[in-house]
């Protein structure tokens, strides 16, 4: 794998910039500017500017592609055509929001009622972050990096029940309840099926998950952890059918009922944000990555940021899969969810880890004393 990644080339463009600069000024601020600690925050800015552009694109790219399969699917005529192919309700909505004041409830709590939001969509930012997209786009190799992504996409349960309970709202406080009772009850399987991964994979590691399917997509032998994950990413991003916690005829909003502005797009943007993380982490974990098969032309996967491509193109088509069980199926009642995520779910994520060390004992058999190592 190339040692290249977005940080060295943040930190590369931060010592250059600065040690351009650091000729203009004498020579006690000048070795201050080229030293190490400077280099390396001005490294980190960089790094996060790049990140939060990467992320705002994708968002817009996100709710413009839902919105034209929608169309499609529901045949609206408006989002196939209106402001050049759709293209400009992304920037009317944006300043629409940009435009609206942002009105506290007299009796809600101020600091939880402004850290929720913000909170929620620094947390989606900084998942996005830790994954990396191909060998050259990451913030460096960690050891346990899906571990790292799962618990921070853990927080959102908290946030959003601190928001809800911050408005003084009693549909906002139900529907808060509902996202944490929904959240709680789906990250178990999650974890299940990407203990099967694990067990297959021999690592905790990303990248390392993304090479060991270089001979095969863990999708076929993981099938049904594939699935069990599929479903608790429906059910972690809160869309349809498992948006019970926002269902608009009965809570109006949910928990976000009382946020207005900026800060409901925070909330809006932090849910589309999560949905890209949730199709990355797919395509990581069971669509091989930034990786094709072999028997793929090499001319498909040698030329420029062909790891960068194929890989959004992979993400894509898992978040309109996404989009195609919103258009088809309805939202289901709260007893049901529940019930598929404690009774269906995690028995069948149990039977993948079974099924995956299974298929290691396979794998294994043929060699006299293979034992299956962390790492590969």
């Amino acid at each position: 794998m190339s040692s290249v990644t977005l940080y060295s080339v943040a930190y590369s463009i931060a010592a250059i910039l600065l040690g351009g600069l650091a000729h203009l000024f004498p020579a006690p601020v000048h070795g201050w500017l080229i030293s190490g600690d400077v280099v390396t925050a001005l490294a980190t800015v960089i790094f996060a500017a790049i990140l939060l552009a990467a992320s705002m694109l994708n968002t817009i790219l996100l709710i413009w592609y839902e919105r034209k399969l929608l169309g499609r699917f529901m045949d609206r005529r408006g989002a196939m055509h209106v402001g050049y192919a759709g293209l400009l309700q992304n920037f009317a909505d944006g300043l629409k929001l940009f435009r609206k004041d942002t009105v506290r409830p007299g009796q809600a709590d101020p600091l939880g009622f402004w850290l929720s939001p913000t909170a929620y969509m620094v947390t989606s930012l900084v998942i996005f972050g830790l994954l990396p997209i191909s060998t050259g786009w990451n913030g460096g190799s960690l050891p346990l990096t899906l571990l790292l992504a799962l618990v921070i996409f853990s927080f959102a349960p908290l946030f959003i029940f601190l928001g809800a309970w911050a408005s003084n709202n009693k549909y906002s406080l139900i529907g808060g309840m509902r996202s944490a009772a929904q959240m709680i009850a789906y990250e178990v399987p999650i974890l299940l099926a990407v203990v099967a991964v694990v067990v297959l994979a021999g690592s905790f590691d990303l990248n390392t998950i993304v090479l060991e399917q270089r001979n095969y997509w863990f999708w076929a032998p993981l099938f049904l952890a594939l699935i069990v994950f599929l479903t608790g990413m429906l059910a972690e991003m809160e869309r349809i059918p498992f948006d019970l916690p926002e269902a608009e005829a009965e809570l109006v909003e949910g928990w976000n009922t009382e946020y207005g502005g900026m800060l409901f797009a925070f909330f809006m943007l932090a849910d589309y944000l999560r949905a890209l993380v949730g199709s990355i982490l797919v395509v990581l974990l069971f669509l091989g990555g930034w990786t094709l098969p072999s028997y793929i032309p090499a001319a498909l996967t040698s030329f420029p940021l062909a790891g960068i491509v194929w890989f959004m193109v992979k993400t894509y088509l898992v978040f309109g899969l996404f989009v195609w069980v919103r258009a088809s199926l309805p939202r289901i009642r709260t007893d049901q969810l529940l019930r598929l995520g404690w009774m269906r779910m995690v028995p069948l994520a149990l039977l993948s880890v079974i099924l995956a060390a299974l298929v290691v004992l396979a794998r294994c058999l043929p060699l006299i004393g293979c034992v299956p190592s962390m790492g590969g």
